[in-house]
């Protein structure tokens, strides 16, 4: 028999069990397009918008689809590398890219600085989500309540959702996702009403050079995606990944975009560049008929927690996976538990706004190296290697 067709065959994930979970890989494909909107889907939603303004002006609703497109082309990056390697994580294939035939621990000597690259990233994205969080809960609704309140509301309640498995973590961003998109895609509608279409124009300047450059700072508010360089290795297997995947990046993208025509169009540019949190803006410029609810901002805010949840849940548990895959440990939650008072310190580190603003444009530029750049390069070394195959290995049960 051949070796390789003996060692899939070995290997195949387990048959779905009566209730129709994969032991193997527990994420679906469709639970794995959910995880990816509902980890885009947060902060940004409240910043895009003037960060967009401030890059390219009235053609900011192009940059954020250059953004998306973008971020879309990187995603399909991941995949085409969870696909050559399933069953892994990005430190699993790093280390098998980057090792010689008969050292297999050098790869992971060798990687070491980008495994601890991406839990940095992803620990002070983390921390700079909940301050975020916080920031925007004690200056619209909360005003008197203490900051470290509202943080540590927020850690605690993602440290309990990441003490539980991949499976369970899928379910939750699935069954959010319809509560954050639905409203949030009706509030931006509605923000139409005010809109006056001539502060959009010119649609296009004809700078080239601004607009590309736009468009690459945009795509650092879609991040979040790279998170997917771990759960991948928990999706099941199947055609429909890459179609997922993309979809999963489409939902967000197009709120993006409807949000950031809509305060250029109610606002214009000018002011836009002035507001820290544009979108909360807009939402107290709109209607509801009838009169319904007189303070739209504080039911948009009641949905936007939902969705902050899932992004700092999602990063908390890609950083505690990122440690335990990196030391080959048997669990994450004991590595979570460490986490959390880090979290909480981190999150307290920028004195004010505006050094928080300016550390997530930081973090944005080093998540672009490692969400952008990162997985191309290592694709190019595993076609020029000719290591990887699409083989079928599950994880193993019980390893988190």
């Amino acid at each position: 028999m051949d070796q390789t067709t003996g060692s899939s065959a070995k290997q195949a994930p387990q048959a779905p069990s009566a209730g129709g979970t994969n032991k193997a890989y527990p994420i679906s494909i469709r639970q794995s397009g959910a995880l990816i909107a509902s980890t885009l889907i947060g902060v940004g939603v409240l910043t895009l918008p003037r960060e967009t303004a401030e890059a390219a002006g009235e053609s900011a609703w192009l940059a954020a689809i250059g953004g998306a497109l973008l971020a879309m082309l990187a995603m399909a990056v991941i995949v085409k590398l969870s696909n050559r390697y399933a069953g892994q994580t990005i430190v699993e294939y790093t280390a098998r890219i980057l090792c010689p035939a008969k050292h297999p621990l050098v790869g992971r000597i060798v990687g070491f600085p980008l495994f601890v690259a991406y839990f940095a990233f992803w620990a002070i994205s983390t921390a700079l989500v909940a301050r975020t969080f916080g920031e925007v809960v004690i200056t619209t609704v909360l005003t008197k309540t203490p900051l470290e309140v509202i943080i540590s509301t927020m850690l605690i309640t993602a440290f309990i959702f990441v003490m539980y498995d991949e499976e369970v973590l899928a379910r939750v961003n699935e069954i959010l996702l319809p509560i954050i998109v639905i409203p949030v895609l009706v509030i931006a509608l509605s923000s139409l009403q005010s809109a006056r279409l001539d502060n959009i124009l010119p649609l296009f300047t004809g700078n080239w050079t601004s607009m590309l450059k736009a468009i690459v700072l945009t795509a650092g508010s879609y991040l979040g995606f790279e998170v997917m360089t771990m759960f991948l290795a928990y999706t099941e297997q199947g055609k429909k990944r890459m179609s997922s995947s993309m979809i999963g990046i489409a939902i967000p993208g197009f709120i993006y975009v409807l949000i950031v025509i809509s305060g250029i169009s109610v606002f214009g540019v000018d002011e836009m560049r002035l507001l820290a949190w544009p979108t909360l803006e807009l939402i107290k410029t709109t209607e509801v008929p009838g009169l319904i609810l007189e303070r739209l901002e504080s039911a948009f805010l009641g949905v936007w927690v939902a969705s902050v949840f899932t992004s700092v849940g999602n990063m908390y548990y890609a950083t505690a996976v990122v440690v335990r895959e990196t030391f080959k440990l048997r669990s994450h939650r004991w590595v979570a538990v460490i986490l959390l008072p880090a979290f909480y310190w981190l999150s307290l580190m920028p004195p004010n706004m505006q050094k928080l603003l300016e550390y997530k444009k930081w973090g944005g530029y080093a998540g672009i190296f490692l969400a952008f750049i990162v997985p191309i390069v290592l694709l190019i070394l595993s076609y020029i290697r000719g290591v990887g195959q699409k083989t079928k290995r599950g994880r193993k049960a019980g390893k988190s």
